[in-house]
């Protein structure tokens, strides 16, 4: 992978890695290291490719079911149906969650499919945290496929709400205490 200097700020796309050498990596977090290695950031080397298991059909599968859940999502908002806006949230959680090795779903093992979306979840907050750092907020960290803790005034930066590209306030702390012990100001936003 290629060295990253930009830790005191931004989030290291492919993660935090203990060790170094070759890695294999998703689509997703490819698309993020060459977008990053391009000439409109240049913020890292271009990633080497060793070898390219690939297929666009799976993510486009997967694009159709996010747009379904999405419009779902969307429509429960918008109607205030909280009953269909909690089973969609359940039925992506538990999709995703029992992909993989799970004791609850032997019927369906697709564990390059859970990576393909939690590594499309992490690309997307990549990219919240970099607007953030151009907008002038300082990223403290960027944690799992969804959080995302900042200080500054961030709803100068991103929407606040429920929808898929809005954010929302989960805790609120001071930087350099504990954030058990949230709901303290400033904030963090995912």
């Amino acid at each position: 992978p290629p060295a990253w200097d930009h830790g005191a700020y931004l989030p290291d796309p492919i993660g935090n890695r203990d060790e170094p050498g070759p890695l294999w990596v998703t689509e997703p977090t490819l698309r993020l290291l060459l977008r990053l290695s391009g000439p409109k950031h240049g913020l890292c080397d271009p990633p080497e490719i060793h070898e390219s298991w690939t297929s666009g059909a799976t993510e486009g599968l997967l694009e159709k079911f996010r747009i379904a859940l999405k419009d779902a999502r969307d429509r429960a908002i918008a109607e205030g149906d909280e009953v269909t806006l909690e089973y969609v949230k359940a039925m992506y959680s538990k999709f995703v969650s029992t992909l993989g090795e799970s004791n609850y779903n032997r019927e369906l093992y697709r564990t390059d499919w859970m990576h393909l979306i939690r590594s499309q979840a992490f690309a997307n907050l990549w990219w919240k945290a970099h607007r953030a750092y151009d907008e002038g907020l300082m990223v403290v960290r960027a944690m799992g496929t969804d959080e995302l803790h900042v200080t500054g005034e961030w709803r100068a930066v991103f929407p606040e709400g429920r929808g898929v590209t809005e954010v929302k306030v989960k805790d609120v702390y001071t930087v350099g205490t504990d954030p058990s012990t949230a709901n303290e100001r400033p904030g963090s936003a995912s």
